[in-house]
This record gives structure tokens, sequence and C-alpha cells, in this order.
């Protein structure tokens, strides 16, 4: 089972703004990963840093007004609570993509010959977010691809787990 970690538990910064239009029930959940390059980290310990390194790069970088996911999830099975249900996304490359769909970022990366180790509880966290969302905030049955948005290779290796149905929560949160 998935382990929640909300905001104040990992150390975000304060949004500078909570942008509230959004329509998840004509969408679903968008799966993301980091990059390509491998990034899981070893210890979970360091999970937490590898998400605040992610949100100074959206706010500072970006100059977006918070880390951009609604949910990051590590390969230890740990869900960190990003923007959160409600909160219009800033990941998913279009208008109507961070209007009508949540993102969920697995915190791995790479390319097809050279990938982040794709886990059990990785699946599983991502499983409980998809619930999760679905429950507390209101968004669609649809699970997609960033790059089903934007020409992208995102989410890499986890793409095969969208198309195959394999995300689909096995039950409710």
């Amino acid at each position: 089972m998935a382990l929640f970690v909300p905001r104040s538990a990992w150390g975000a910064r304060p949004a500078r703004n909570r942008p509230t239009d959004i329509t998840p029930g004509k969408g679903g959940v968008t799966i993301h990963h980091v990059g390509a390059s491998p990034v899981a980290c070893s210890e979970h310990r360091d999970c937490a840093r590898q998400v605040r390194g992610i949100q100074d790069h959206h706010m500072n970088t970006n100059g977006w007004g918070d880390i951009a996911y609604t949910h990051l999830v590590c390969v230890h099975g740990h869900v960190f609570e990003g923007r959160g249900p409600g909160v219009r996304t800033a990941a998913n490359g279009s208008a109507s993509g961070n209007q009508n769909w949540y993102a969920v970022c697995s915190l791995t990366g790479g390319t097809s010959s050279h990938y982040d180790p794709v886990t059990d509880p990785l699946l599983d966290a991502l499983r409980w977010s998809i619930a999760h969302l679905r429950d507390v905030g209101g968004a669609g049955d649809a699970i997609n691809r960033h790059a089903d948005h934007t020409a992208t290779s995102c989410p890499g290796r986890l793409s095969s787990h969208v198309r195959d149905g394999s995300l689909e929560p096995r039950s409710r949160p």
C-alpha cells in the first residue's frame, strides 16, 4: 500500500498561486516521468530532497506558481502531494491538458535501454494516486501519457503500463 506524504512533510514551499479552474472529470490522470536520465533515489530518505529540487526548478527557473505536478511517486511506494487535488496542473503541455487532466510524475527516468527500475511499490503508488484523484479530486476514468498531450517520450518505460491498463486501480484508497 502506498504511503502519502503531505506537502508539510516533504518541506514544500508555499505556492505563489493555486488556480482551481480545473475540470478533471472531462479527462482523468496523465502519467509523467522526470526525464531522459535515470534519477530514482536508491534510498527513500533522499526522495523528499528530489521533490524539493523539482519544485525549486519549476518555481525559480520556469517561473511557475508551484511544482507542476498534482502528485509525485517514488520507487519506494510513497506518494508526495504536489499541487494536490482541485488545483490546475502546469505539467501536461497544453491548455486543455492542464484543464482536464491531473499530472502524476514518477520519480524515474532514462531511455529504453537504460531506465530506472519500475518497481512494484512504484506501480502501486501510481494506482493509489489515480484512485485518490478520482475519489477526492473528481478525476475522470481515463489514464493517459504526457506524450498523448504533446510530442515527448514521457513517461518512458511507464508508457507500456498506461497502454496495457495495468495502472488501473484495483480498489479505492
